[in-house]
């Protein structure tokens, strides 16, 4: 929800599924101006606003969000890259409070819990946001991919390695 007289950015991100060697990728935050020359990365002086989620959260370019839950997301991210996981967990559930079927949130959320160590956690918002990313084939791979990791980590490798055979699938 846009308060009256203000402008919603579309986010715009890459599409890039995260990786699957265990760890999680953070990469730097995306700016969602439409300037070519803009880099937005963590080395880079104060970055513009609103910035954007990692594009290793296998988001499609052409999603929306809503301007307060993009503001969560950017400053959990900001939280998460400085090493404040619970604030980010923070931003993250207010996030959900608005939008509770966004995926993303989800996807996000459960990124969170799994860098906080609570795998089983994780792979419940994690399966929570494949119910809401139907049609979207990088967002489920993502989602399937920290199944995976979290699964790994509950010490069951071979329900990890069912999930990373659906990550496959639906990229």
């Amino acid at each position: 929800m846009v308060p009256q007289g203000a402008v919603s950015t579309p986010l715009q991100t890459d599409s890039q599924p995260i990786t699957s060697s265990g760890g999680l990728t953070f990469d730097p935050p995306l700016n969602t101006e439409p300037s070519a020359s803009s880099q937005g990365g963590f080395g880079s002086s104060a970055p513009s606003m609103p910035s954007g989620i990692p594009s290793g959260g296998g988001l499609a370019a052409d999603e929306q969000l809503d301007g307060p839950v993009l503001a969560l997301l950017t400053t959990a991210q900001q939280q998460q890259g400085g090493g404040d996981l619970n604030g980010a967990a923070s931003s993250l559930e207010r996030a959900q409070r608005i939008a509770p079927r966004e995926p993303q949130v989800l996807y996000r959320l459960a990124e969170v819990r799994l860098a906080q160590g609570d795998a089983a956690q994780a792979e419940q918002f994690a399966r929570r946001g494949l119910t809401y990313a139907s049609g979207r084939p990088a967002l489920q791979a993502s989602l399937w991919g920290l199944i995976a990791q979290a699964r790994e980590r509950q010490g069951d490798p071979a329900g990890a390695a069912q999930a990373r055979e659906r990550a496959r699938v639906n990229l």
